[in-house]
Parts: C-alpha cells; sequence; structure tokens
C-alpha cells in the first residue's frame, strides 16, 4: 500500500520527533558507554533500541510512553551491566570478551588467530592502516573487545607495560584484574 492517509503520516512524523529527542537525552544520561565502540553487549542494546524505536513509531499500538519506558529500561541495563562488570571480573568474562594479542615481534600467533577467526590478511590490512610497512617492525597486534585492532610499532613487545598483561597470559586485560 503507498498511502493510507495524512493522519498516519502526521502520527509517524511527529512520533518520530518525539522518540528521537528522547532518545537523544536517554543516551546523553546513560553515558559515553552506550554509544562507544561495540562490543558484543553493547550491539544487542542498540539492535534493540533500533527495534523499539522503529516499533514505536510505526506502530498504533505502541504508545510514546512505551517506547519510553523500554528506552529507560535499556539505558538502565547497559548502566546496571557495566557497573557490575567493573566492580566484579567473573561478570565482565560473562559479558564482555577479553583484548587478544594477535602478533608479538612480528610473528603471527597461529592459535589465537585461530581461536578469534582472524586472517593474516585482516592483520596486515590493520597494520597498512595504521600506516606500517614492515611486518617484522611490529610489536604487537591486539584484537580489541570491541573488534578493532591496535598496533603497536617497536621491538620487543615486553617494553610496553599496556601488553604486561597479555604477555603474562593473564586475561583480565580490559580492566586490571578483579
Amino acid at each position: 500500500m503507498w498511502f493510507d492517509s495524512w493522519t498516519d503520516i502526521g502520527r509517524i512524523a511527529l512520533t518520530t520527533l518525539v522518540i528521537y529527542a528522547a532518545l537523544i537525552g536517554i543516551l546523553q544520561v546513560a553515558g559515553k558507554r552506550s554509544i562507544a565502540k561495540l562490543n558484543i553487549f553493547d550491539l544487542v542494546v542498540t539492535v534493540a533500541l533500533g527495534s523499539i524505536l522503529a516499533s514505536v513509531m510505526l506502530t498504533k499500538a505502541l504508545s510514546i510512553a512505551d517506547g519510553l519506558a523500554a528506552f529507560i529500561v535499556l539505558a538502565f541495563l547497559q548502566w546496571l551491566v557495566s557497573f557490575v562488570s567493573v566492580r566484579f571480573g567473573w561478570f565482565k568474562q560473562v559479558i564482555r570478551s577479553d583484548s587478544r594479542l594477535l602478533l608479538k615481534d612480528g610473528k603471527f600467533l597461529e592459535a589465537e588467530m585461530k581461536a578469534e577467526r582472524v586472517t593474516h590478511g585482516e592483520i596486515e590490512a590493520a597494520i597498512r592502516g595504521k600506516g606500517h610497512g614492515e611486518i617484522e617492525k611490529i610489536a604487537a597486534v591486539v584484537l580489541e573487545s570491541d573488534g578493532s585492532f591496535s598496533v603497536i610499532e617497536g621491538l620487543p613487545a615486553s617494553q610496553y607495560s599496556a601488553l604486561d598483561r597479555m604477555l603474562k597470559g593473564d586475561t583480565d586485560t580490559e580492566t586490571g584484574g578483579s
């Protein structure tokens, strides 16, 4: 169907305006974590927010208050999970993935790459993307918990304190321990 009525279009436009403004306000209160680079949990929340936004904008059966309630609950859950994961290492391990060292001192760590399903080409692309040309001069490539790659130039990897926990096998690289 191409067109129902101007009333429906007006309702959708007004609902979209109100719900958009409310979402911006809720995300401001929820903080930067809600809009930072996404890990798996953040992605799920973002998809859920989008689904709620679309449902409230386009479905007559849901009121703006229904949508606002869902937004607020999701923002609170995002805050709660972040709060608990910072305080309890075991919970963080359940919710978020750790960063993983994929290349050390110019050598690919094949087992780590296989576990993360990362190819040589992806690591090489990350190295080039950071403006480096020689794999042999790279101290480390780390797959971060948000899926991005960090590239550290200058051998050996052991001289960089940011890599200490990974080099020692401590898996709690994001919070500094529990």
